[in-house]
């Protein structure tokens, strides 16, 4: 479960790896961009889900790049969320717990929900979308409202988010330090 002492940890390896990845983009990243990177790692997320519920999802599998691991596809949705508060320099009000879904197929639909909620946000935030009408959450309540979310999904999953986290963010620095000495094998 995600604690204070986890999530300020977390916010710190975020900001570690956003800078780690900036020169490996073409362009600079936004809290829009983070927005827009949820998007893809919510994909894959599902794609991982479904598998597990048994839907044939050989239509979307690509040999190359193989995405089965759903501890480090969370953990990338928790990067991603972390991300657009990083990138638009507010961070996530604390973590609540929050046990409302009761099955993993709730929880999946609760965290598209939510993560749209922190992309929308995250627009907001960047300058690309207007204020809408309504009472739409600012970047802290909608990030730290997905990332309660997604602490619950991983949760019924049996996984410990922290702990797919941190395996996700030593992967990234071995990335990094790879892609940095030219040796991307």
């Amino acid at each position: 479960m995600i604690g204070n002492h986890e999530l300020a940890e977390m916010m710190e390896q975020t900001r570690q790896l956003r800078r780690g990845f900036a020169p490996t983009a073409p362009r600079a990243w936004d809290a829009a961009t983070a927005g827009a990177e949820l998007a893809v790692q919510l994909g894959h997320l599902a794609l991982c889900v479904a598998r597990r519920h048994g839907i044939n999802m050989s239509a979307y599998d690509d040999p190359g790049r193989p995405i089965n691991d759903i501890g480090d596809e969370l953990a990338d949705v928790t990067l991603a969320t972390l991300s657009i508060g990083v990138l638009a320099d507010e961070s996530p009000t604390s973590i609540r717990s929050s046990h409302s879904a009761a099955s993993v197929i709730e929880a999946l639909l609760m965290l598209l929900v939510c993560a749209g909620q922190a992309a929308e946000a995250g627009l907001i935030s960047a300058g690309y979308r207007h204020q809408p009408t309504g009472s739409p959450p600012p970047v802290p309540d909608a990030c730290a409202t997905t990332l309660q979310t997604a602490d619950r999904l991983a949760e019924l999953l049996g996984l410990d988010l922290p702990e797919q986290f941190q395996a996700m963010y030593a992967d990234a620095n071995r990335f990094l330090r790879s892609h940095q000495s030219g040796d991307q094998t």
